[in-house]
């Protein structure tokens, strides 16, 4: 009889998808070029709160809410064995900011005064700035940073809230 000799799978492909993420982000697409001689992927996360679904060379990862950056992996599997694991592809995983909570500041002034105002409580999550407004939450925007130094000439309300790479939060006012 003649031996047959099955081959391994051949070297992993490079991978490609979205790099950068926000946490609770679901169904992100990954794939790689197929890989001779695999009946199967296995896919693999370093960072945590990672779920992978999928064993061909396109799965979905869903991030969790506290999901952590890391590298993602793929090496083809069969019957033989495993395959070469591939190069590292590194995905950041942006943090969601939380909405501010409160503005604090003296909110009783003469005409002609000023006051500071001051965004307190909340995260800012990743690359997220302050923003304030007048009017609605979003509406005219009157600054940006922790805090704003305001002269109003008659009563008015003012918000604040953070807008970064994952989300734009509600606003806090006063």
């Amino acid at each position: 009889g003649t031996i047959i000799v099955n081959p391994l799978p051949s070297a992993a492909g490079v991978i490609s998808g979205t790099a950068s993420v926000c946490q609770g982000q679901s169904s992100v697409s990954y794939s790689v070029a197929a890989i001779a001689n695999s009946t199967s992927y296995t896919w693999a996360y370093s960072g945590t709160g990672a779920t992978i679904t999928g064993t061909t060379n396109s799965p979905t990862i869903t991030f969790s809410a506290n999901a952590t950056s890391g590298n993602l992996t793929v090496r083809g599997t069969n019957t033989c064995g495993n395959g070469v694991i591939s190069a590292n592809y590194p995905i950041t995983v942006n943090t969601l900011s939380v909405a501010p909570t409160a503005i604090t500041g003296t909110t009783t002034i003469c005409n002609g005064g000023s006051t500071t105002l001051t965004v307190s409580g909340g995260t800012l999550g990743t690359a997220a700035t302050v923003e304030w407004f007048t009017a609605s939450c979003g509406g005219t925007a009157v600054g940006t940073g922790n805090s704003i130094t305001v002269s109003p000439t008659v009563n008015t309300t003012y918000y604040v809230r953070y807008n970064g790479t994952c989300n734009i939060t509600s606003c806090a006012s006063t």
